[in-house]
């Protein structure tokens, strides 16, 4: 059935405050974008469609579909969190108190002195060495202010545990930490005293997340008086990420599973569903990046940005859990035939994004340009360089700067061998990841299920395609046979059937998919700007700012917070005062 739930329902188990009776219901899937549904209701007697309001929830049935866990078909230990305040770290290492140097019985402490007493910080608020009083111990007011104990960060925090939640024992325990996992194979240490053993599971037990209905808030609504039907589109509820803002966090380095856990915790509210993958690997690839006031969806599928396309991996969604997963390109045995199943072709292939040769290039500790080498080789060849008759060259450039810090949340700083070997591995990931290298192809098929038709209702059960499957596509009349991947699903709801797909080479070829990315307000910001284009902006600005002093003019220099002296002294009075009032100098 068709359910709506009223604004601030929270069981969806059940059939909901109205159960719909629409004379449309579709909804389209993007990999790695829009989830979205339409559904088109009459102006009934009864009044449902009175309930179908903005931010409302509808429930709907979607193709079945499973989702894979690190430990599917696996032996395994499962322990139960004792705690709501339990964190699994990187390293089996906790806190530990912070303490000023020790008190010392002699020497002279002036205002703004640390020291520690008896396992307490204390600061010196009022201290006069001349005036020859006996040197006291810090408790002794009104010299001395206590102030509290601060801890180290302890082991780097990969995730913030709730109290029943389950993870799968690994090894231990050791000095008091045991090596666990979560279910979907993000591993790390967690304390014992925080742990208690639960049970064992069975590879019976261990078995995939089955997916049947999923939620949908609604958008917007349209009600039509003439044809007395309201229309009303809906968003996948996972898109309630979009709603919770990260702080700034620069990662350096990290696999998939680490990175997706350091955003999660650098939310500035808690999200409702689980962020999940079981890309724990190095050999995913890493992740570096500084993310800075943007939300969680933005996060997750920015197609620059974004985890999901850094890694080329698997988005898959049920309802607010979120899954980041490695591709499986299931073969279920689905063939599309032309004069068999597939109706017509459309298959467009195209060159004109081709990178074959990479020269990535960061700063050196003066700021200038660091390459590869210092006066051998400036770049990485694709593999395929020689399939075409001509070298398309792309600069990268990476983050980094030798002595800065590398953002790993250590002491330590980039030197020349450890940025230039971030360097090489970035822009290999342009071949193995983004295949940048590589023709594109896109083929959208016309085709018809034959399950469907009542030639073939009793195959209806054996054929079954779902996103992210491959597909062999075959015509020989223009000498196509080609293997596809499914990026795009519409189904539909009320008769139980996949109306269209959209399928392409994107897991062979490395087309990545913007168009299905949900756009927002500001998400067309400075960091998808080269340095050069926003070197430009910010030049104009000053250009418009010299020449005027009206409105227009200090709205264009407000598109930077910072300006040499220099250049504050170029302009005349008015600018110049309005400057120094408003932004600090370089």
């Amino acid at each position: 059935m068709i359910c709506l739930y009223d604004l601030f329902n929270e069981d969806f188990d059940k059939n909901g405050n109205v159960v719909l009776m629409p004379l449309e219901c579709k909804h389209t899937q993007v990999a790695a974008g829009k989830y979205d549904l339409t559904i088109k209701h009459p102006l009934d007697r009864t009044g449902k469609w009175m309930h179908l309001v903005p931010e409302a929830v509808i429930r709907a049935p979607i193709p079945e579909e499973t989702i894979e866990t690190a430990y599917t078909g696996m032996d395994v230990d499962a322990y139960k969190v004792t705690t709501d305040t339990a964190q699994l770290r990187e390293t089996p290492q906790a806190p530990t108190p912070i303490y000023y140097p020790g008190w010392s019985s002699t020497g002279d402490y002036s205002v703004g002195s640390k020291a520690s007493y008896n396992n307490r910080n204390y600061v010196c608020n009022k201290w006069d060495a001349s005036s020859g009083q006996t040197q006291v111990p810090p408790p002794n007011n009104p010299w001395w202010t206590e102030v509290p104990v601060k801890y180290s960060s302890g082991g780097t925090i990969l995730a913030n545990l709730k109290q029943d939640n389950e993870v799968y024992y690994i090894s231990g325990p050791t000095s008091g930490w045991y090596n666990v996992a979560t279910p979907y194979g993000l591993e790390g240490y967690i304390q014992e005293s925080q742990l208690t053993y639960s049970r064992h599971l069975s590879p019976a037990e261990t078995q995939p997340r089955t997916i049947r209905t999923q939620l949908f808030r609604i958008k917007t609504v349209n009600v039509d008086t003439k044809s007395r039907t309201i229309t009303a589109t809906a968003e996948h509820v996972s898109n309630d990420m979009r709603g919770v803002l990260v702080e700034d966090v620069e990662i350096a380095q990290m696999s998939p599973a680490n990175a997706l856990a350091r955003i999660e915790m650098k939310a500035m509210m808690d999200y409702r569903g689980v962020i999940a993958t079981n890309m724990t690997e190095t050999t995913d690839g890493t992740y570096t990046g500084k993310i800075s006031g943007k939300n969680l969806l933005y996060c997750l599928l920015d197609p620059d940005k974004g985890i999901v396309a850094s890694f080329d991996a698997a988005y898959r969604r049920d309802n607010w859990d979120v899954f980041v997963m490695h591709k499986t390109n299931t073969d279920r045995g689905f063939r599309l035939r032309y004069r068999k199943n597939m109706l017509g072709v459309s298959w467009n292939m195209k060159s004109d994004g081709l990178v074959t040769r990479v020269v990535p290039v960061a700063k050196d500790e003066d700021g200038s340009e660091l390459y590869l080498t210092d006066g051998g080789t400036q770049w990485v060849d694709s593999p395929y360089i020689n399939n075409y008759p001509v070298i398309y060259m792309e600069r990268l450039k990476v983050s980094g700067q030798v002595g800065k810090d590398d953002g790993t949340d250590t002491e330590t700083t980039w030197t020349k061998e450890t940025l230039r070997a971030e360097m090489q591995a970035k822009a290999e990931e342009r071949f193995s990841i983004d295949k940048a290298d590589r023709t594109v192809h896109e083929i959208t098929v016309d085709f018809e299920m034959l399950g469907d038709t009542d030639e073939y209702k009793d195959l209806k059960g054996l054929e079954q395609v779902l996103m992210y499957d491959t597909v062999i596509a075959i015509n020989e009349e223009i000498q196509m046979s080609v293997s596809v991947e499914v990026t795009e699903i519409e189904y539909d709801a009320i008769r139980k059937k996949i109306t269209a797909l959209k399928l392409t080479n994107v897991n062979e070829y490395g087309e990545k998919n913007v168009s299905g990315f949900n756009v927002f307000n500001n998400s067309i910001t400075g960091d998808k700007l080269t340095d050069d284009a926003g070197d430009g902006i910010r030049d104009e600005a000053v250009d418009e700012a010299a020449k005027y002093t009206n409105q227009k003019a200090l709205q264009a220099v407000s598109t930077s917070k910072n300006y040499t002296d220099n250049e504050i002294n170029s302009y005349d009075s008015s600018i110049k005062l309005y400057l120094q009032q408003n932004y600090q100098p370089l």
